[in-house]
């Protein structure tokens, strides 16, 4: 028996799938905005989208045991519904998994995408073997995964550990979510742009869109690639958003006291210094006795990490875990 496991991203949709020896294989990518345009709602398209692997896997549709789909979003564990997701319309306040599930006829079971990064490196990556620890991804925005005591906590409502959304400070940055001065808005890919355009002048901004910059959050890469080249506002402003990221992880190991932290995501790959900034304001700040056990580190799936999870969480779910 296998499990599918799909990871929902606002440009791409990985899938793969997970043996009964725990290796995953099939990997493979397309583009979200195509995958969606299979079907004329969310469900319908990612049953065309399942079909489709599974032949082109060769795989038996009969040893399909379930599929877990991660996904840009709380999930709302009464409803089943998908909170929001203002980049992927068709699936914004969507019960995903009770649609898709009748039409392939095995149990699907939707999660926050973080949360399965979590659950994949727990299982088979960085934290293996360990029973408390956080996964921090710093992307478009900045999420959040927690297991505590060998379990991902999700809280009383399917909305836990949306830990890009605290709050920072009143300066008056407006987050995507509505609120204001969430963290997210000072270390992410829309925090890196906010500052491009702080930074750069309209003129460069307008030339670096007409030579080949694609995408809103491009910006942000051109900041990274700037600072990489010299400029000293960019890294003086990079240097300080992921200080800002430390505090937040500061305050996340007073209150929870994990194990481990993992840091990954596109942003922290940009600039892999993070790691080591990160770690200097952790461990100057937290509380000894939440930081002497603590290793804060990168997480070894990388981009396969939340296809480990969401094909797991199939089983997990399963099994009544």
């Amino acid at each position: 028996m296998i499990t599918i496991g799909i990871d929902i991203g606002g440009t791409k949709i990985a899938a793969g799938f997970l043996d009964e020896e725990g290796k995953l294989k099939g990997f493979t990518r397309a583009n979200t905005e195509d995958v969606f345009a299979m079907g004329k709602d969310a469900a319908s398209a990612l049953q065309n989208f399942l079909d489709g692997y599974i032949h082109d896997q060769s795989l038996n549709p009969e040893s399909l045991k379930g599929v877990g789909i991660g996904v840009p979003s709380a999930l709302d564990s009464h409803t089943l519904e998908v909170v929001s997701t203002p980049y992927i319309p068709k699936l914004n306040h969507y019960p995903l998994s009770l649609l898709l599930s009748p039409k392939i006829g095995v149990p699907v079971f939707v999660e926050n995408d973080v949360n399965l990064i979590a659950i994949g490196e727990h299982l088979f990556g960085r934290g293996k073997g360990l029973t408390h620890l956080a996964c921090v991804f710093v992307g478009t925005g900045l999420g959040c995964g927690l297991i505590l005591n060998n379990q991902l906590y999700t809280g009383a409502d399917g909305a836990a550990a949306e830990f890009g959304h605290m709050i920072y400070d009143h300066e008056g940055r407006v987050c995507g979510c509505g609120a204001t001065d969430c963290f997210e808005t000072y270390c992410s890919g829309f925090a890196l742009t906010y500052e491009a355009k702080r930074i750069f002048s309209q003129a460069e901004i307008d030339h670096f869109y007409a030579n080949g910059g694609n995408g809103e959050y491009s910006l942000a890469k051109h900041l990274i690639t700037k600072a990489r080249n010299g400029h000293k506002e960019a890294k003086t402003a990079i240097e300080k958003s992921f200080q800002i990221l430390g505090i937040a992880i500061t305050d996340l190991v007073n209150l929870l006291n994990p194990q481990l932290v993992i840091l990954g995501g596109g942003i922290m790959e940009g600039w892999p210094e993070a790691l080591e900034i990160v770690k200097d304001v952790v461990y100057a700040r937290a509380r000894t006795v939440t930081r002497n056990r603590l290793v804060i580190d990168y997480p070894i799936l990388k981009d396969k990490a939340g296809l480990y999870g969401a094909a797991s969480l199939v089983n997990l779910k399963l099994s009544g875990k």
